[in-house]
């Protein structure tokens, strides 16, 4: 009774207030539980709203060499350094004839090759463009202007600064190719998503509609099902995970295969457990008594009470299949290398994390842990509100 007149009065603030008023009065009759699913679900549209939005958002090619490797975060404006004697340049339109150093791969030189009749010198490494400066060999260099400040500062005499600095900051820096690692972040989110969500809909499509069937019918299908269930759960889930991915092969859709198998048995063993206390209830016994088939009741009366604990392992199932995504991509058995993604990107930044170059693997890492927190937030706050018991306590 308590449960149905929370509902009506939902249903009634609903209407008569609007869909604004019935998120603010969501905590009188939910409580904590109700902010829980709020955050969780803030933090996915977030995050949904800038993959959907990443050509727009992004501002470079996740897998262009856009910039200086190892590019600090919010660094990435360039800046023209010259010999204290020429007068010739004075801002990056003078650069024009003029012979520029710049190092490979950098923004200077894409920026620079914006202006026609400038003959761009390319060195692997910026000391040599400096060098090539200093004894008279290049005109001007450009470069970060962390990198000419410090150049300017180390031979005061000889070099100097000019213009103002041009160019786009990288937010969150550049990583080892000179890539820009906030492109790759808001990329690489779609190919996790992707894999998260197929292998949640897979594993749901092959355990929901076992757990119905085992549930229901029972017998000797009922121990053969639960059976192989129970086996394929005994494995330890990620290690099943790379192996089905070892044999299947990289992809989106192998990964989502190979993860998915991982969690029908979940699927299963909830859905099962909840056909067998609901198909005991006094109303399935009436339907049945009337004479309704196996398969009306099951879609009309079982599957329906069936929805509320799917919905909740979908959300908790998407979760954690974006950490098993991640370690499949960290081990090098996810997409193709050259691909955004977070798991990989995380597995490459780590050898670079004792030169001090931390936001390689700081920023994939939180993403994930943000993504993975969403979710299990989202499930947990929909496990407390959907739960009938939980609600009528």
């Amino acid at each position: 009774m308590a449960t149905m007149e929370r509902a009506t009065t939902l249903k009634e603030v609903l209407r008569r207030d609007g869909l604004i008023a019935w998120f603010i009065h969501g905590m009188r009759w939910y409580g904590a539980e109700w902010y829980i699913t709020l955050a969780g679900a803030l933090i996915l549209v977030a995050v949904l709203a800038f993959t959907l939005l990443a050509d727009r958002l992004a501002p470079y090619d996740p897998e262009a060499f856009v910039g200086q490797s190892f590019s600090k975060p919010g660094s990435g404006l360039q800046m023209i350094v010259v010999r204290s004697d020429n007068t010739d340049i004075v801002d990056l339109e003078s650069l024009v004839g003029k012979t520029v150093g710049v190092e490979v791969n950098s923004t200077g030189a894409s920026r620079v090759k914006e202006i026609e009749g400038i003959e761009l010198k390319k060195q692997p490494k910026l000391k040599r463009a400096f060098k090539d400066l200093l004894e008279g060999q290049a005109d001007a260099v450009v470069t970060d202007v962390s990198l000419a400040r410090q150049w300017v500062s180390e031979h005061p005499e000889a070099l100097k600064l000019v213009g103002s600095p041009f160019g786009k900051r990288f937010l969150m820096g550049t990583d080892n190719l000179g890539r820009d690692v906030f492109s790759r972040i808001m990329y690489g989110a779609t190919i996790v998503l992707q894999v998260a969500l197929l292998s949640a809909i897979f594993s749901g499509l092959v355990g929901v509609p076992l757990g119905l069937l085992s549930g229901f019918i029972g017998g000797q299908l009922d121990k053969v099902i639960s059976l192989v269930m129970d086996s394929i759960y005994s494995f330890p889930g990620l290690i099943l995970a790379i192996a089905m991915a070892a044999m299947l092969g990289p992809g989106v859709l192998n990964m989502a295969i190979a993860i998915s198998v991982v969690y029908i048995p979940t699927y299963f063993r909830v859905v099962r457990g909840q056909t067998l206390s609901v198909k005991e209830q006094l109303y399935v016994e009436a339907a049945r008594s009337l004479g309704a088939k196996a398969r009306t009741i099951l879609r009309l009366y079982v599957f329906p009470n069936v929805i509320p604990s799917i919905v909740v392992i979908f959300s908790m199932n998407i979760a954690d299949a974006i950490l098993t995504e991640a370690g499949l991509s960290f081990l090098g058995l996810g997409v193709d290398p050259s691909k955004p993604d977070w798991g990989y990107d995380l597995s490459k930044g780590r050898a670079f994390l004792p030169g001090g170059y931390w936001w390689i693997i700081t920023f994939p890492g939180l993403m994930i842990a943000l993504v993975a927190l969403g979710f299990a937030l989202l499930g947990e706050g929909l496990n407390e509100i959907l739960n009938p018991q939980l609600a009528e306590a």
